[in-house]
């Protein structure tokens, strides 16, 4: 009985999220192949000089929002050789990765869960920028991480080919089914013998104090340590089960976008040289004041929100209980 529930839960993550992976595996090629993601890092140029940084490290931050975080590792670290960036540059870099990548995934398994892809998008990219120009005047007022950045940190770009590059997004599917397969496993368990229950009781009152459920504490651990991705199946199976409320998905899924995958991506970030002062705490700090802030403006604006900005699905769900 414990094995067929739990095979029956496993599919019920995976094929939702599979749903959105492989089209968008495609689509991501395709604006890669056709020089869209060149024509962006243009756009993104001027911009990238607001966050104090040199116009040559906005492909960096393009190819880590159109594409994914390690195309994006792998580009930096082969054209760090010939630039002349400081600490705090390659900080600021690292953040704005950290807080916006992935967009076009991850905005649209959002969007599956209920919430508009064009506002995530923007909610993610309007708080990159932010921290970021925070960050920038803090390191610059305090003439902190000033110092010239060099690294010995290296990576081999991907074989050239079609056919190379379809084998790894075959191997990378199959990896997140293996991640999804393993997750779905230890929840269950966890279930089981009551440790769930025991975690609910301790996490219950911070939760609480960003306007979410308990009934929303899968969503906020798979998200904050596995990663939005690979807990985006886990998110969408949540709100079609209607076990939970839509304010508690609309500030999950805000959250999460900002502050998830915790362990791994900060892990990357740090080892290709940015600085825990803004790869641990600027980004951890900022994405639940933010998140905090997302929640006093939901409880003014929540009619504009259901509006506009949930989808139908979202819009059925129950209303928050207070007590």
């Amino acid at each position: 009985m414990f094995f067929k529930k739990l095979l029956r839960e496993i599919k019920d993550v995976a094929i939702p999220l599979y749903k959105i992976l492989i089209p968008f595996i495609f689509i991501i090629k395709l604006l890669e192949i056709t020089g869209v993601v060149d024509l962006i890092a243009k756009a993104f140029a001027p911009l990238v000089g607001l966050i104090g940084l040199p116009p040559e490290l906005g492909i960096i931050w393009v190819t880590a929002l159109v594409v994914n975080i390690y195309a994006a590792l792998i580009l930096l670290v082969n054209i760090l050789p010939s630039l002349d960036i400081s600490v705090a540059q390659i900080t600021i870099l690292t953040v704005a990765m950290l807080l916006c990548h992935n967009l076009l995934v991850e905005s649209a398994i959002s969007r599956s869960a209920g919430v508009s892809f064009l506002f995530t998008s923007f909610y993610r990219l309007v708080s990159a920028f932010f921290v970021c120009c925070i960050l920038n005047l803090i390191y610059s007022k305090f003439n902190y991480l000033h110092e010239p950045f060099t690294t010995s940190f290296t990576l081999e770009m991907p074989q050239p080919g079609f056919w190379f590059w379809l084998k790894n997004q075959i191997l990378y599917l199959f990896y997140i089914f293996i991640i999804v397969a393993a997750l779905i496993t230890i929840l269950e368990i966890l279930k089981v013998i009551g440790i769930e229950s025991f975690l609910k009781k301790i996490l219950a009152p911070p939760l609480k104090f960003f306007g979410i459920s308990e009934s929303a504490m899968n969503i906020i651990i798979v998200g904050m340590t596995i990663g939005l991705q690979f807990g985006g199946g886990i998110l969408i199976k949540e709100v079609n089960s209607a076990k939970i409320d839509k304010q508690s998905v609309f500030l999950s899924i805000l959250m999460i976008n900002l502050v998830h995958a915790i362990v791994e991506d900060t892990l990357l970030m740090l080892a290709v040289g940015g600085h825990f002062s803004g790869v641990i705490f600027a980004r951890i700090i900022f994405g639940l004041l933010i998140s905090l802030l997302m929640l006093k403006i939901y409880q003014i604006f929540n009619l504009f929100f259901e509006r506009y900005i949930f989808n139908k699905k979202l819009k059925l769900l129950p209303n928050f209980k207070t007590d």
